[in-house]
């Protein structure tokens, strides 16, 4: 029952994640705020593309979550190293323009990424 519990809030989790990511930088690029894609643009479309996958990936690990695939935790597992990589830069980033409040929300998703990770590894051993 813990493992069904657990599998669920994991898929929901990576799905908010996902969704989340993937609407920011829509809304980011139709807003056009993103500056970089003119004064730095291969770095920031590789960005781009990175977080792009990382969201992509983390919806259908939640989709696969739900739908009980034998290998879906294994996507989880690879979408949350994705994003545990990708909240360290960001918090990084917006640690330098000294937005403590962005730098305090990545430490919470990572910390909480991490702590998914780790009990969905506990029920596969």
């Amino acid at each position: 029952m813990r493992k069904i519990v657990l599998l669920i809030i994991s898929g929901i989790y990576a799905i908010i994640i996902g969704i989340g990511i993937i609407g920011l930088w829509l809304m980011l690029f139709l807003t056009k705020q993103i500056p970089e894609l003119t004064t730095e643009p291969v770095r920031i479309k590789f960005h781009i593309t990175a977080e792009m996958t990382m969201g992509i990936l983390c919806l259908l690990s939640g989709i696969f979550l739900f739908i009980s695939f034998s290998w879906a935790l294994y996507i989880f597992i690879l979408a949350m190293g994705f994003v545990m990589y990708a909240v360290i830069n960001a918090a990084g980033y917006y640690g330098q323009k000294k937005q403590w409040s962005f730098v305090i929300m990545f430490g919470i998703i990572l910390i909480s990424s991490a702590i998914l990770v780790i009990l969905n590894l506990f029920t596969l051993f």
